[in-house]
């Protein structure tokens, strides 16, 4: 059985800061976008594509523990 994907651990995971926000903004920066937009179109998800989510403030921490459903290494590895 293959270890989890963990965004915190993935060279494509990017941190993003306002200069006027205390909290970072993290998403997904894989080359293959479009699986990733395919993947939020064919599930109806209209947030933004690729985007994982909010850190707690004055952190750097990803917010999310594994990958989500629509990570394109989990394609890769025979997933979804």
């Amino acid at each position: 059985m293959a270890d989890k994907i963990r965004c915190a651990d993935c060279e494509h995971c990017k941190g993003f800061r306002k200069m006027s926000n205390t909290r970072a903004g993290f998403s997904c920066e894989h080359p293959d976008k479009k699986y990733i937009l395919d993947y939020f179109k064919d599930h109806r998800i209209h947030k933004m594509p690729g985007f994982l989510g909010f850190g707690k403030p004055f952190s750097s921490e990803v917010p999310i523990k594994t990958s989500p459903a629509w990570c394109p290494k989990k394609k890769q590895e025979g997933g979804k």
